[in-house]
């Protein structure tokens, strides 16, 4: 195992930081200054997989699964807080072992809300571009009872990371703020992420995102020149978006030791873009950059099938995606629900996360199935063996 990761998945087409540092010593020095503290954690924990891996840990002195940027910055911020930070690595863990060991913990321990499946760009790498889902039944926002239902349970259940993002631009309900806030009483949830194509931030929002205490924006931003730019991101302004990008970063320093890491993350559509400018123009006006390769999201259920892909797919064991009307799903690949095991307004995360649909699926997925599901069988991510 290594102790740190560019990657921020272990699918081969994914998210990597770009020329981002990790002083993982330090952050192992964290926690064996508070070893005392921690061993005390330790016996009162019942769960046999965070015994061993901090038994582990404290013998070969180094983290069983990946630490990423994103961990440095969370556990730096709460360093002085060790239950807090404990238990956090305790989840972070997990969350790893779920999708790697193909671990049913009870639950998801990641949480995708969709607040609205609507967007105002039409990027050529997103379904958005697909004319037969941009209309009903698939858009529509998510009414605010029905969020505040599916983040109680996920609190009460253990749900670490919850993540406002999926299908369309969150920033477009208007009762986004309300949201933040609501989610900022929970505190079982460590991470509160907030994905956003960075057109409609307002100053407003940003105090709002910073008050209460978001652990990650990611602004979505694929080139460094405006042309470019507003040809993947199709309706977008160049200058607006890095205008608002500055006022997000600039408006941070009003908060004292704020949580909040800004992340720009890329998609290198045309596999030309020169990484190192890409970089350099965004790391001044945020935290961490990241770029990956397209994959086939922009028309799923026509791609060619991938039958040599055929081992099973992490994210059915360590997440679970909720669209506005309730509806879960996989993964937002399958953008049109072709896998959907249930509807949280029907049942609750718990029941659904455990019943035989998605148990089925698993199951075929482990038993070398993957290539006669529709669409997994089109979806071209693999994983890290």
């Amino acid at each position: 195992m290594t102790n740190f990761s560019d990657s921020l998945s272990r699918a081969k087409i994914e998210q990597k930081s770009i020329n981002s540092k990790i002083n993982i010593d330090k952050i192992i020095n964290i926690f064996f200054k508070n070893k005392v503290a921690i061993d005390v954690f330790i016996k009162k924990n019942e769960n046999i997989h965070i015994k061993k891996f901090w038994l582990d840990f404290f013998k070969n002195k180094k983290f069983s699964f990946p630490i990423n940027k994103h961990c440095e910055i969370y556990i730096k911020h709460h360093k002085h807080d060790t239950k807090h930070i404990f238990n956090y690595i305790n989840f972070r863990y997990l969350f790893y072992l779920c999708g790697y060991k193909k671990i049913d913990i009870g639950f998801p321990p990641h949480l995708l809300i969709e607040t609205v499946s609507t967007c105002n760009l039409r990027c050529p790498f997103c379904f958005q571009t697909d004319k037969t889902f941009t209309k009903k039944p698939y858009m529509g926002t998510i009414d605010f009872d029905l969020f505040k239902k599916v983040i109680d349970e996920a609190n009460l259940l253990g749900v670490g990371a919850i993540t406002i993002a999926s299908r369309g631009e969150p920033t477009l309900h208007k009762n986004l703020k309300i949201m933040l806030k609501y989610l900022e009483t929970k505190k079982n949830i460590f991470e509160i992420k907030l994905n956003t194509n960075a057109t409609l931030l307002t100053e407003e929002l940003s105090h709002e995102i910073f008050k209460n205490k978001v652990t990650q924006v990611v602004i979505s931003a694929d080139h460094y020149e405006k042309e470019s730019f507003e040809k993947l991101r199709k309706n977008s302004n160049f200058e607006k978006v890095v205008n608002n990008v500055d006022m997000l970063f600039r408006i941070r320093k009003q908060y004292k030791n704020s949580i909040t890491e800004i992340r720009v993350s890329g998609i290198n559509f045309y596999k030309n873009l020169d990484q190192n400018k890409f970089y350099d123009f965004w790391i001044k006006r945020c935290d961490h950059v990241s770029l990956s390769d397209a994959f086939e999201r922009w028309d799923t259920y026509n791609n060619l099938e991938h039958p040599k892909i055929n081992d099973p797919c992490e994210i059915l064991w360590d997440r679970m995606y909720v669209w506005f009307d309730g509806k879960v799903n996989p993964c937002d690949s399958d953008y049109k629900s072709y896998l959907s095991y249930g509807n949280v307004k029907e049942n609750s995360i718990k029941e659904i996360w455990e019943n035989n649909i998605i148990a089925k699926t698993r199951q075929n997925h482990l038993n070398g199935k993957r290539r006669n599901i529709n669409p997994c069988n089109k979806c071209g991510v693999t994983y890290i063996k």
